[in-house]
């Protein structure tokens, strides 16, 4: 048997006989690597372990030696880097799913629950920031990848609405007048980019003590609870109450994404997943540390 790491998502398993089947990892491409890789005095000994455990290492090999980027080994056109960033394994330190993940286990861990906790950690000015900065990544992602999932929680609609409801709070919108207006041009807006826009268009200053757009948290809280059941089960083998192994919890995470899916962007419940979460979270004793 041989320990091995996956430095791109982190996930530790064994070949051989071990407790997690390299065959329940066939989603997104995990990169062998031994637990102690930081020592380069040993990449050639453990190079040839994994060669004895049947492990392809040629491309591997200059990852380990170079400390480089792992886009760096392939070819610009290389298909397996789709694959890696559709997945979203790419060696990031601002990796969305991790980074949502430990925010949402964070907020979790609030005896008064994630809405308290949300609203205590982040100001207005941290959900202005955050979603515009959301909304430039969606412009960038959209042109490569139109049906990546993201769009689901922050939908064009839900962007809207979201800064829509900034207006309000805005200190540096004129008159009454003036916000209609700012406001029907967001509505406006047809496309991620032209939304974009419309918002870099105006000063934005807020007062501290405003409260965060309601639209906002549903928003996060539908990423958040998603994106952290995708990572504690595929990647930490929790098994959600009522289902027998990862494929059953996964299949479970997907109807319940598929059932909010089909109501208009404005109307998904992004609760009822944040819902499983903490349910499950609770059921199986689960304890996620960062």
């Amino acid at each position: 048997m041989v320990d091995v790491r996956c430095p791109v998502c982190n996930s530790s398993f064994v070949i051989g006989n071990g407790s997690v089947p390299t065959t329940e990892l066939k989603d997104g491409i995990h990169y062998l690597v031994p637990q102690t890789i930081r020592n380069e005095n040993k990449v050639t000994s453990r190079l040839n372990t994994l060669r004895e455990a049947g492990v392809d290492v040629e491309k591997l090999q200059n990852l380990m030696q170079s400390n480089d980027s792992i886009k760096d080994i392939f070819n610009e056109d290389d298909p397996i880097l789709e694959t890696i960033g559709r997945h979203g394994f790419l060696r990031n330190p601002e990796l969305f799913r991790r980074w949502i993940t430990a925010q949402t286990f964070r907020l979790l861990k609030d005896p008064l629950g994630w809405t308290h906790a949300a609203r205590k950690r982040y100001d207005i000015k941290y959900a202005f920031k955050q979603t515009k900065k959301e909304l430039e990544l969606l412009c960038k992602l959209y042109k490569k990848n139109p049906n990546d999932r993201r769009f689901s929680f922050f939908s064009l609609g839900s962007l809207k609405v979201i800064f829509s409801e900034l207006t309000v709070s805005n200190r540096y919108t004129e008159d009454f007048e003036t916000r209609i207006n700012f406001r029907q041009t967001i509505k406006d807006a047809v496309t991620y980019e032209e939304l974009l826009s419309v918002i870099n268009s105006k000063k934005w200053q807020f007062n501290k003590y405003a409260k965060v757009p309601v639209e906002w948290l549903n928003c996060f809280k539908g990423a958040g609870a998603y994106y952290t059941l995708q990572n504690i089960i595929r990647t930490h083998e929790m098994v959600l109450p009522n289902c027998n192994n990862m494929s059953e919890s996964l299949a479970k995470v997907e109807e319940l994404y598929s059932k909010i899916m089909s109501y208009t962007p404005t109307n998904r419940r992004w609760d009822l997943m944040l819902s499983l979460l903490v349910s499950s979270v609770k059921a199986t004793h689960f304890e996620l540390k960062y």
